[in-house]
Parts: C-alpha cells; structure tokens; sequence
C-alpha cells in the first residue's frame, strides 16, 4: 500500500531526519527498525508547493521512549539538492525491506490501496492531484508481482508515466503487448477459484480489452485521451486481478494430453 504523508525534514544531531514518525507507527508497528522506500513528491518553500518527485528510504528509529524518528539515508535527495531545513515535505511510502534468514528481502507495505497518513492543509490540493491522476500507478510501485509478471508490470508503470506526458499511441501500445501476453498466458487455464465459467468469462474480458485496445495508436482508427485512459486503468485493474490468482495459486490449468 503505498501511503501519502505529510512530514517536517530537519537535522538533529548531525543527521537529516524526519521527525514525525509516530504517526507511521501507529498505523504500521512492524515497520519500526526497517528501512523505508518511497519518494519526495513536493515539498512547500516561501509558502509555495514545490514538485521533485525524488526517490528515497530512510529508517525508522525509536530513539528513547516514545520518541521515534526517521533517520535518511544516502543517496539522499534533500541533502544533494541542498534544499533547506527544516522543511515540510509530501512524501509516498511503498515499501519495507526486512532481513529474513541472513538476506534483504522487499515486502509492499500494504498490497493495492492508497493511504492517507498524519494530515497537512499545506498538501491538500497535491494529496487530491495525486489521488485523481496517480493513485493507480502509484499501487503499481508498491505491488510484489508474480515472477511471471514482473516484466508486463513494468510495462505498465512506463506507460503510465507515458500517458501523464501525453504519449497515447505508446500508451496503447503498451496495453496492447500486456494483453497479448495475458492471453497467452490464460489460453490454457481450466479455471479460477474453482469455477470453470469465471475462468472463461475471465478469458472473455482479456480478449474483448485486447481487441478494443487494438484501434488507433499506431494502428488506424481512433486515440483519444479518454479513450486511452480507459485502456490504461482497465488493464492495469486486469493486471492486478490476475497477479492475486497467480500468487495465491487461485487457478488451474487443463490437463494436456
């Protein structure tokens, strides 16, 4: 789940923390002493909203008692843009790393939501631009997918940034090879969740979006805005849908013979 959060940045004690922590906390326990992933969406300078959408992780640190703070870590963005502190910051979290059996692994903090932690007047109108525009590729970056997966997700995630620089024809594209490959990848399945007949209405529902994907774009016919969004968040929505059966085992496939 990635969250939106609002922070103040400053130093203490020689270091670049964040200094609000507890609210995090709160809502997340498991996440004290692991190291964080997300990005720096905005910060607010001389009372103006300021973008920078720079990646970022940082560690979640109980200092004494209920003091918790969140210590930056290099490559720190805030540090080498030389941006002042203290400072309020929008930040989006999507994942945690853990040690588990002497490696770093990377969980999602919470799959296929958009959270809302602590609150600031000053982020309101970006908390409502992100929401509008961005909450489905921002799930995207903080989902675990399915090995089978992992290369048309990416996919995905460039053809939503694609489509926020008005790329369209590119966009569809995208979907178009997504859509392919799902339907390769389902052809043989007998069912999902036990039921044959989801399985094919399921099949269906990939066909009929592969073939309403292949108008325009590079292909004659029609591309619109409105159009290609609809494509873009249907086969998104697919992806996720499909990425649950897989990784939950929720399928099976026909017997060949």
């Amino acid at each position: 789940m990635p969250l939106i959060w609002p922070v103040q940045v400053r130093y203490e004690n020689g270091k670049c923390v964040i200094s609000n922590v507890s609210d995090l906390l709160n809502n997340f326990p498991y996440l004290e002493e692991k190291t964080i992933i997300g990005k720096v969406i905005a910060m607010r300078r001389d009372g103006r909203i300021i973008r920078l959408n720079e990646e970022v992780r940082f560690r979640v640190i109980r200092e004494s008692g209920y003091k918790v703070i969140g210590e930056l870590l290099d490559p720190n963005p805030i540090v080498f843009l030389g941006l002042p502190l203290p400072c309020d910051f929008l930040l989006i979290c999507y994942k945690y790393e853990k040690e588990e059996e002497g490696r770093k692994i990377t969980l999602p903090i919470i799959e296929n939501a958009l959270l809302k932690v602590g609150y600031s007047s000053y982020f309101e109108d970006e908390i409502k631009r992100i929401e509008k525009e961005e909450e489905a590729a921002l799930i995207l970056e903080g989902t675990i997918f399915h090995p089978k997966l992992e290369k048309h997700a990416s996919i995905i995630k460039d053809a939503f940034l694609s489509f926020q620089q008005e790329n369209f024809v590119f966009v569809k594209t995208a979907c178009r090879r997504i859509l392919e490959y799902v339907r390769r990848l389902i052809a043989d399945w007998k069912s999902i969740d036990k039921s044959e007949s989801l399985c094919e209405k399921f099949k269906s529902v990939a066909n009929s979006l592969y073939s309403f994907a292949s108008v325009g774009g590079p292909h004659e016919g029609v591309t619109t805005k409105e159009e290609t969004e609809f494509i873009l968040k249907a086969t998104s929505s697919l992806l996720f849908y499909l990425n649950s059966i897989m990784k939950n085992d929720r399928f099976e496939e026909k017997v060949k013979g």
